[in-house]
């Protein structure tokens, strides 16, 4: 499921980037929240978590550079479309993905999502944190944090580096959707963060296991244990 919030105040406009983005994702499940201000949409995305913001920067006379003073923006991608063409070095200066001047095209709107799906592909800065709904807020994990998680059912917990584990009703399939390339799914119960392994361990009957910080442990399936290996190359710290 991709989440997106569309905060643009000209409903025909908002209704067209509904559409695209119905087109750029294909087959993907969609979310898609429009708000028309800028306080409701800031309010959602405080208590929500989401994937993509399509942000005008005029909401009815409000700016929407507000939405990105909050930290919550860490964990999302946001694409500004804008009339305004002199706002853009300052949406960049907010770590924003893209710009999209108006009038655009739909070939330019296209573009920018391609962007955003390759950047999740090679681990580009512009979402660095999960976002975990719990109590009615919202709160960030950096990926900086996470040691490792781990599937325990319908939940999965997340193992940080200062031993704390938060717990979320989310499937492991799901949370690796959120992540950038610094993590491993080396089993199917198991994602590792590739900069926390201080060793790959070979056991008896073909077994393997990676030793993480704290000398804590994940166990590495065989058919990703190759896969594992070629990431580190020839520095690979295997015992």
């Amino acid at each position: 499921m991709i989440r997106i919030v569309i905060a643009e105040d000209d409903r025909l406009m908002a209704r067209s980037l509904a559409v695209l983005c119905q087109k750029a994702f294909g087959e993907a499940a969609l979310s898609i929240k429009t708000f028309d201000t800028l306080t409701p949409a800031l309010y959602y995305i405080r208590e929500n978590p989401i994937d993509l913001l399509l942000l005008d920067i005029s909401l009815k006379g409000e700016s929407g550079f507000e939405i990105l003073k909050f930290p919550e923006k860490e964990s999302f991608y946001t694409i500004v479309i804008s009339s305004a063409a002199e706002n853009a070095v300052n949406a960049f200066e907010y770590g924003v993905l893209d710009f999209i001047p108006k009038p655009f095209t739909e070939e330019r709107f296209l573009a920018a999502i391609a962007r955003m799906q390759r950047s999740g592909q090679t681990g580009a800065a512009y979402k660095n944190c999960l976002s975990l709904k719990r109590d009615g807020a919202i709160d960030l994990v950096r990926y900086q944090d996470i040691l490792y998680l781990q599937a325990v059912g319908n939940f999965t917990d997340i193992v940080l580096r200062d031993g704390r584990t938060e717990r979320v009703r989310r499937t492991m399939d799901s949370m690796q959707h959120e992540l950038n390339s610094d993590f491993f799914r080396s089993h199917r119960s198991y994602i590792v963060n590739l900069a926390a392994i201080s060793r790959i361990v070979r056991g008896a009957n073909n077994t393997y296991r990676v030793i993480l910080e704290n000398d804590e442990e994940a166990p590495v399936s065989r058919t990703r244990y190759n896969m594992l290996r070629n990431l580190f190359g020839d520095s690979s710290p295997e015992n």
